[in-house]
């Protein structure tokens, strides 16, 4: 019987601090962790089925481009690496809040280049 309480006692412990132990992106919740992604886009001019000369934006993460076309609206690639933070990702809310700051500041430039694809990648650190 002594036998079996230790043992219990022991389960019980372990249990106990299992369910206190906090993983590495909680303890440091206020730094961005995009998970297993890199919630970066990509311009380009001529992706297949355009037109040589027509600029079109892309998710470069295979992870979040998943099902996603290319779209010559940068923000509809901006909602897409967002939401699939949440979706796919796994990022912490530090990276969800950094990446609606960057898809806003991409919406307040209102350009459809090149530079567009460089400030939404600037402004998540990379």
């Amino acid at each position: 019987m002594y036998t079996k309480t230790i043992v219990l006692f022991a389960l019980s412990a372990a249990s106990a601090v299992s369910a206190v132990a906090i993983s590495p992106r909680q303890a440091n919740s206020t730094t961005p962790d995009f998970g297993q992604c890199t919630p970066t886009m990509d311009f380009q001019l001529g992706r297949e089925g355009r037109q040589p000369d027509e600029g079109t934006f892309l998710p470069t993460d295979p992870l979040v481009a998943q099902g996603q076309s290319d779209a010559l609206n940068p923000n509809i690639i901006t909602n897409r690496i967002c939401d699939q933070l949440t979706n796919v990702c796994n990022a912490n809310d530090a990276a969800k809040a950094l990446c609606q700051d960057a898809q806003s500041q991409v919406q307040a430039l209102g350009t459809q280049d090149a530079t567009t694809a460089d400030a939404f990648n600037a402004a998540l650190g990379f």
